[in-house]
């Protein structure tokens, strides 16, 4: 991957903007004096949450997706790990490949451009 163009169809894609997203927050954590103790939780069948962070209303569940396009399926996951959580579960949020933010089915949505608004303080 030598040009730019390249990455809108590059099969590492969506591992690249995962990697940038986490560490964009890992950054905003560690410059506000906070530890960069940011988790993931997968299942035994390989359902995973991208981020995982405790705050101190409950447990904040985020998913990556590098789309473009907001697809509704992409807080299935989410949604599931939340019933393990039970009561200390926060809605999902989601940072994608879009612009803009918005708030849907109760989550958040946000664009890359606000990638900081995901991360709960």
């Amino acid at each position: 991957m030598r040009e730019a163009q390249t990455l809108s169809t590059h099969p590492l894609r969506g591992a690249l903007f995962e990697s940038w997203v986490v560490a964009e927050f890992v950054k905003q954590r560690l410059n506000a004096g906070m530890p960069a103790d940011l988790h993931f939780w997968r299942d035994n069948v390989g359902h995973e949450v991208d981020v995982v962070v405790e705050t101190a209303a409950g447990l904040q569940a985020i998913e990556i997706k590098s789309g473009a396009s907001f697809l509704p399926q992409w807080l299935n996951v989410a949604r599931k790990w939340s019933t393990f959580a039970a009561g200390e579960a926060l809605p999902p949020r989601v940072v994608y490949g879009g612009e803009l933010g918005f708030e849907r089915e109760g989550s958040m949505v946000c664009g890359w451009p606000d990638v900081a608004a995901a991360l709960p303080h």
